[in-house]
């Protein structure tokens, strides 16, 4: 049985592809799996819904939520610090656990052979190798021991979702993933023509999510509070998790219908020292709280839409639970209309597009293709005895070519006892084999290969470079007489 997990800055969810059936492997009912961590020295290590049945009143304090957007850095509570790697351990191993024993019910018996695990659309090298160090954490530790078959990107997981519920082909959608902490868009087509089945046109993400709603509500509800009631909340760690869980579900309170039309109009309740606090909420308040949020997701989606113009979007898919507010959709169809928007599976897709995508995680996976973003190409002289300040880019990789792509080079030196050869790595979107050096642009990376002092003019070096899956820039250069350098660079794309 392969996995795949929805790792969510608020909820993780759990699923697979068995016996060509999509399921969630979470207990009936439930939404998801809490992505919070609770310590304290009394009772320990809780994941969860323990987790947030324990982190109420002063124990608010040993609650921590969202590791996700923070994986480089540590919370410390009750005296014990933990790393951010040591506390997706703890999520991931609770995940793990949930999904067996609903696997062990459905009575499905395989041995767990690993997990694909979805991540935002821009995720760096470092954030995913934090998570795979994570899950690779030994039971005993009290990690998951989980083997890690690779990553994907969530709206391109929940696309994947979406063309084999549709069972739809040569077709071009837009994903709008708005999840709990970022919001991710992914252009993504199906063409069963192709060997690569699927195949990413463009992506991008920013880090903004639900939460970022939830705290307009409670910066609204705290200000409500001190200029209605004079009641001052200040740090108090209690008051501000009952404030922050009343704002969720004012949230979620404007995405429900009441009569088929959806609320305009929602109070939040606040009980403080034994008096409980009544702070009214239009729908027209929300909105304005928020716009410029929303507005923010628009501006990424449209820039997708503008860079990919040449090729027209069938359909918009809303996925991630945040993307069940209706103004979402609203902002949407001023974009798009009339391309036809629907939500789908808004909490369950990405985790079931990762539990497909883990079915070809085997080492010859040809099911989904990515693509370059961006030409990559390293900065040279025309002809440095003509014009020495007549410089010009080489384009190793070439906007739109699928990844991994690997292309080699020679450069050689200008002149005797140089010493060095320098190659300067620049991004565009120009996608000739080469194009002249504008002044003032700046190279993305520097790559410096150390040569004898005495070399003379002409002296050759091949450079490769590699842009891999991972959006990962690769530069190896060697001049075959043992000088030899390697660079790499994450990129965010």
């Amino acid at each position: 049985m392969k996995l795949g997990i929805d790792f969510g800055t608020s909820f993780s969810l759990p699923a697979t592809s068995y016996l060509d059936t999509n399921m969630m492997l979470l207990p009936g009912g439930k939404y998801g799996v809490p992505s919070v961590f609770y310590y304290d020295e009394w009772e320990g290590v809780l994941v969860g819904e323990n987790a947030e049945k324990a982190g109420q009143g002063a124990e608010a304090a040993n609650l921590k939520r969202e590791i996700k957007l923070e994986l480089t850095s540590s919370f410390t509570a009750d005296g014990k610090t933990f790393t951010a790697q040591q506390i997706v351990g703890y999520i991931l191993g609770h995940v793990k656990d949930i999904a067996l024993a609903t696997a062990e019910s459905k009575l499905i018996h395989e041995p767990l052979e690993g997990a694909v695990i979805s991540v935002p659309a821009a995720f760096e090298h470092n954030e995913k190798e934090i998570i795979r160090a994570a899950a690779q954490i030994p039971r005993s530790q009290g990690g998951p021991e989980l083997n890690v078959l690779g990553f994907i990107k969530e709206p391109v997981a929940a696309a994947l979702a979406y063309f084999q519920a549709s069972l739809a082909d040569h077709t071009r959608i837009l994903v709008y993933d708005l999840g709990g902490g970022t919001c991710d868009v992914a252009i993504v087509e199906a063409d069963s023509s192709l060997q690569e089945k699927y195949k990413v046109v463009d992506s991008g993400m920013l880090r903004i999510g639900g939460k970022d709603w939830d705290e307009k509500i409670e910066e609204y509800i705290i200000k409500e509070l001190a200029n209605q009631y004079e009641v001052a909340i200040g740090n108090d760690p209690g008051y501000r998790e009952k404030i922050k869980r009343e704002a969720v579900s004012v949230k979620h309170a404007f995405s429900e219908k009441v009569g088929g039309n959806y609320r305009d109009r929602v109070r939040a309740r606040i009980e403080i020292e034994g008096r409980t606090y009544s702070i009214p909420m239009t729908k027209v308040v929300f909105d304005e709280l928020t716009r410029d949020l929303l507005n923010k997701t628009m501006k990424l989606t449209r820039s997708l839409m503008e860079k990919n113009w040449d090729h027209p979007i069938d359909e918009v898919i809303c996925v991630g639970g945040s993307s069940n507010m209706p103004q979402v959709r609203e902002a949407l169809r001023n974009v798009f209309s009339p391309i036809n928007i629907q939500v789908f599976e808004p909490e369950k897709a990405i985790a079931v597009g990762a539990s497909i995508y883990a079915q070809f995680c085997d080492g010859n996976d040809t099911v989904l293709s990515d693509i370059a973003a961006f030409s990559y190409g390293a900065e040279c002289y025309r002809d440095y005895s003509a014009d020495p300040t007549d410089l010009m880019i080489v384009n190793f990789i070439r906007r739109g070519e699928r990844l991994p792509v690997t292309r080699e080079y020679v450069f050689s030196t200008v002149k005797d006892g140089q010493g060095y050869l320098k190659f300067k790595i620049y991004e565009s979107a120009n996608e000739t084999d080469e194009y002249d050096y504008t002044p003032g642009d700046e190279p993305i990376m520097t790559v410096v290969l150390e040569l004898s002092p005495d070399m003379p003019k002409g002296t050759s070096a091949v450079v490769h470079m590699t842009l891999t899956t991972d959006g990962i820039i690769q530069v190896v250069a060697n001049d075959g007489a043992g000088h030899t350098i390697k660079a790499q660079k994450q990129l965010n794309y």
